[in-house]
């Protein structure tokens, strides 16, 4: 194993344990993580994982094409995110990936690593350039480190999206045990993996949200409610994303009404920016099908909540410092 690898092993370790520190059957500290990452290293593995080359961006000529296309880290500033609220959304992340069982997790811990290595180096440098530093690496308060783990942590769910696997042994100790896992009829269907894992990160979420500022007036509270007009929930879900704002997601936030009569919200210098644009591409090839949108996710928590599930994704407008989100309203 490599000094890099070495070092990343340090910090994935931790954040092993911060984004799933009670799991369902899973044992992720530094001994399995250890295990998992030995697996990984040239010395017990093929250069090639997947797509990507572990020798690094210069050896992988769709990984230089594919970098090459990505969108400048924003300059604009940013303010840091809510520890609780950061952990909260990677952790759910992780956490459902996990329930859904359509990848062995041992696997997954593999390849999410090998990504941010290959990711690491080159983002770190264009963030010196960019923004005049690099990210705090394993800060999950630093919105530049957040917007890059958050991104390579869903381009990693989403390679195994792709390809989702119904059985597979799992790797659950360091001494190499393993169990069998099994889905069955009663599981999501591999065409709904991602609409459902986007509706819990999203259920959670909204969650963390409305418990951490559940005490507050009535004025600035939230109110989740299944008969309100266009207006009142309108002016429910602005108040949601003002309070999202308060956890350091953005610089602020709105939502209101459009023309068409569409609910359009509004996130000002948000803290997975880049991270976003980059997952969303510029063309329905290059679309992920799951996307970081963490605040897309929990506006549709909470619409469906009050009985008005949007039936599609938003609509997403990357402005110069800001990002909006457009929902078509049912019911």
């Amino acid at each position: 194993m490599t000094l890099l690898m070495r070092r990343a092993l340090v910090v994935g370790c931790a954040m092993a344990s911060a984004l799933n520190p009670t799991g369902r059957r899973r044992f992720v500290g530094g001994s399995i993580a250890a295990a998992v990452l030995e697996q990984a290293s040239p010395a017990s593995a093929s250069s090639k994982v997947g797509l990507l080359n572990i020798d690094g961006v210069a050896g992988n000529p769709l990984l230089t094409v594919e970098m090459s296309q990505r969108p400048a880290i924003p300059k604009f500033v940013r303010q840091n995110l809510d520890q609780d609220f950061a952990v909260c959304l990677m952790r759910n992340s992780y956490n459902v990936v996990d329930a859904l069982d359509f990848v062995a997790m041992d696997e997954f811990q593999k390849r999410f690593f090998l990504l941010r290595q290959d990711e690491w180096e080159p983002y770190q440098e264009k963030a010196r350039k960019l923004v005049g530093r690099p990210p705090a690496q394993g800060e999950l308060t630093d919105p530049l480190y957040f917007d890059f783990i958050s991104f390579a942590q869903y381009k990693a769910i989403n390679e195994f999206l792709r390809r989702p696997k119904s059985a597979f042994d799992e790797l659950v100790s360091a001494d190499g045990e393993t169990v069998v896992v099994l889905r069955n009829g009663t599981s999501v269907a591999d065409p709904l993996l991602a609409s459902e894992h986007a509706a819990r990160v999203g259920g959670a979420a909204l969650d963390f949200v409305l418990e951490r500022f559940a005490t507050l007036p009535d004025s600035t509270r939230v109110v989740v409610r299944g008969d309100q007009s266009v207006r009142d929930l309108a002016a429910n879900v602005n108040k949601l994303c003002v309070l999202v704002a308060v956890l350091g997601f953005c610089a602020d936030a709105s939502a209101d009404i459009d023309a068409r009569g569409n609910l359009r919200c509004t996130f000002v210098a948000p803290s997975n920016f880049w991270g976003l644009k980059s997952l969303t591409g510029t063309t329905a090839f290059s679309r992920q099908p799951l996307l970081n949108d963490f605040a897309a996710k929990i506006v549709t928590a909470y619409l469906a909540r009050c009985g008005r599930r949007p039936a599609a994704p938003p609509a997403t407008e990357f402005l110069p410092a800001a990002y909006s989100h457009t929902f078509a309203l049912a019911g």
